[in-house]
Formats: C-alpha cells, sequence, structure tokens
C-alpha cells in the first residue's frame, strides 16, 4: 500500500486544497470514513476533516478524495508546527492509519503576529 506522502502547509487565514490518493489497497471502494486530523503538540486536534463533515470530498475515482479547507476555518488555526494523521476507516470498526505523525505548519499572514 502506498499514499501520496506530504506535508500539510496552512497559510492562515487561505483555503486550503489538496489532493490525497491512496494506491494498493483492494477494499479501498467499501470504506466508509476518511480522516485527516491535526494537532499541535500536546493539544487537542485543531482540525478533523472528514468525509463525513465534507472537507474530503470524492476526487477522480474511488482512491482519491480532495481535501479542502475554507478560508473561514483556517483563519482559526494555532500558529507553529504541529502534525497531522490519515486514517481511513470501514465497517465493523475497521481502522487502518496510512500516515502518523507527519508535518502540519501554520503560518501567519504577512504582518501577523
Amino acid at each position: 500500500m502506498s499514499t501520496d506522502r506530504w506535508n500539510i502547509v496552512f497559510a492562515r487565514g487561505a483555503t486550503y486544497q489538496q489532493t490525497i490518493t491512496v494506491s494498493g489497497v483492494a477494499d479501498i471502494a467499501s470504506a466508509t470514513l476518511w480522516r485527516v486530523r491535526c494537532a499541535m503538540p500536546n493539544e487537542a486536534p485543531f482540525l478533523e476533516a472528514t468525509t463525513a463533515n465534507g472537507m474530503l470530498t470524492a476526487g477522480a475515482n474511488t482512491s482519491q478524495k480532495i481535501m479542502s479547507i475554507p478560508a473561514a476555518t483556517t483563519t482559526n488555526f494555532p500558529l507553529g508546527n504541529g502534525r497531522f494523521d490519515f486514517e481511513i476507516e470501514w465497517a465493523g470498526g475497521i481502522t487502518r492509519r496510512y500516515v502518523s505523525g507527519s508535518l502540519a505548519q501554520v503560518n501567519p499572514e504577512v504582518g501577523e503576529t
């Protein structure tokens, strides 16, 4: 199994968009939920983007989703370097984590402190 390997760099106050593609997952078409969760060290997540909340939407095929985070949401993100996990869930409580602890950075707008 492989996924796009990426670091997430948010510009606070700007819309973020990223295509997420997985390959080599035979049962991907039966997945029930995709999730990207971002947090700063030792803090609760500041973002949980899922197929259920509409921040992850259908891509070109069943192996792809488009993550779109609106500017109104990124405006409230804490500045700094955090981490993110990427998971996919299936019926019966099966969760597979494909990315764990990758960089999630939030940069300020010019002139913002």
